[in-house]
């Protein structure tokens, strides 16, 4: 769970590309937590920030979204895709994640979410 008093704590990474895992999991371990990669059809962990890869499978991903909102109501969900896409953005938004950000911007997004964003580089 994510941590208080400046705390990171984890973050869940629902995707299969390796690329974003390596760069959450290295922005948070920077910042004094973890990044828990969930790939394929396994159960995403009890974290309170789960990002979800909207680039791939997106009707998975979107599904995933609608059942983790019914199961876990407080659980912030954040979809990320490329920039282009507003009706993906609309319809992740529609299945209960919180918001949807561009693929650039999740690292930013867990350390600010996290309280571990105090202005430095990451």
């Amino acid at each position: 769970m994510m941590g208080g008093m400046g705390s990171p704590g984890a973050v869940a990474l629902v995707s299969d590309d390796l690329m974003f895992a390596s760069q959450l999991s290295t922005t948070m371990r920077r910042a004094g937590g973890s990044a828990i990669v969930v790939a394929g059809d396994a159960a995403v962990p009890d974290v309170d920030l789960v990002f979800v890869d909207l680039n791939t499978a997106i009707e998975l991903r979107l599904a995933l979204i609608q059942r983790l909102r019914a199961e876990r109501p407080a659980l912030e969900i954040v979809g990320f895709s490329y920039h282009g896409d507003l009706d993906l953005r609309r319809r992740a938004r529609a299945s209960g994640a919180n918001r949807v950000v561009n693929n650039g911007s999740i690292q930013a997004v867990a350390l600010r979410r996290s309280g571990a964003a105090a202005g430095g580089p990451s």
